[in-house]
């Protein structure tokens, strides 16, 4: 079949696509703030935080909060270069191999009774630590009660190379777990090695870790991955024409065949995407109401610009 490109008005009223096209469906918004009868953790990684506004009001929706490891720096710093009271922003948890956080912070952290978790292997990165150390708050059994049970333990009972690791790998039957909602910040903007393994990990965590669903939020996108096979792409339409700028399809991983697109400014089908050849989806944009329809042979990395400003009004 031959390759198709439409170029398409900047607005359609698309017709409802059939429950037949597609096996996945992601909601742009619940990416963001998740249903509270779904689990939820934020994540904060190793980034100054730049976003303040959305930051504090992320901070009010998601369960559960974890800095890996010097991201309690950075949270530290907001407190203080904002006037919040830092009692106020507690995060559950801190964890890694503790190389970066300073030893100020990390000591004022442990006495306001913070679970500071060291973990020094370094065959995992802190960012695995933190999502398997989230795993373990949802679905371990005890996790929490045996944390408090040995706060007066180093590094409370668990032990210092991999105990995170290994409480995970009591989970036996992860298939049946309920999906964790994880927004990641301050994943993306930094480092260039840092960036590819957060991306890595939105190829990863669908094969080791089925129950979780991943995003992460930068200064400018909000990216996630949609999985081979037909995803609709759900938006409010107020949502879509305020916050919403434009989106890319990137074929970071496994080179693909983008089979058919419907409700993006310039449709395609047929398509066959990589990196290797620069044929990217790259600076297209949602034209539907309320929805795009996606159907990719492979699993394809979706980002799309968010308008930060006007983003913190709809949280």
């Amino acid at each position: 079949m031959s390759e198709v490109c439409i170029e398409n008005p900047d607005f359609m009223e698309l017709e409802p696509i059939s429950s037949e096209k597609y096996k996945h469906v992601i909601d742009i918004q619940k990416l963001l703030t998740p249903p509270r009868s779904e689990r939820s953790a934020l994540l904060i990684l190793n980034q100054r935080i730049t976003m303040v506004d959305l930051f504090l009001k992320l901070w009010e929706i998601y369960d559960v909060k974890v800095c890996a490891d010097g991201a309690a720096n950075y949270l530290y710093r907001l407190c203080e270069e904002n006037g919040l009271r830092h009692e106020d922003y507690m995060p559950h948890y801190i964890v890694g191999d503790l190389d970066s956080i300073l030893p100020e912070v990390e000591s004022f952290y442990k006495d306001a009774g913070v679970y500071v978790v060291k973990q020094t292997t370094q065959y995992s990165t802190d960012f695995m630590k933190s999502i398997n150390l989230i795993t373990c708050h949802f679905y371990a059994s005890n996790f929490v009660q045996n944390l408090e049970a040995n706060k007066n333990e180093v590094n409370f009972g668990v032990s210092l190379e991999r105990g995170i690791h290994e409480i995970y790998d009591t989970i036996k039957d992860k298939s049946i777990l309920k999906q964790l909602n994880v927004l990641a910040t301050g994943g993306i903007d930094g480092r260039f090695d840092q960036t590819i393994n957060s991306i890595a990990q939105l190829y990863t965590l669908p094969k080791t870790d089925p129950y979780i669903r991943l995003s992460y939020l930068t200064t400018t996108d909000l990216i996630f991955l949609v999985p081979a096979g037909g995803t609709l792409i759900e938006f409010d339409r107020d949502f879509r024409q305020n916050c919403i700028g434009n989106c890319g399809l990137l074929p970071i991983g496994l080179p693909t065949m983008v089979k058919e697109t419907i409700g993006l400014k310039w449709d395609i089908a047929n398509w066959p995407t990589s990196v290797t050849t620069g044929r990217v989806s790259s600076n297209n944009r949602f034209v539907g109401d309320s929805n795009c329809y996606i159907n990719v042979e492979e699993c394809i990395v979706l980002n799309v610009e968010i308008k930060k400003e006007a983003l913190a009004k709809y949280l």
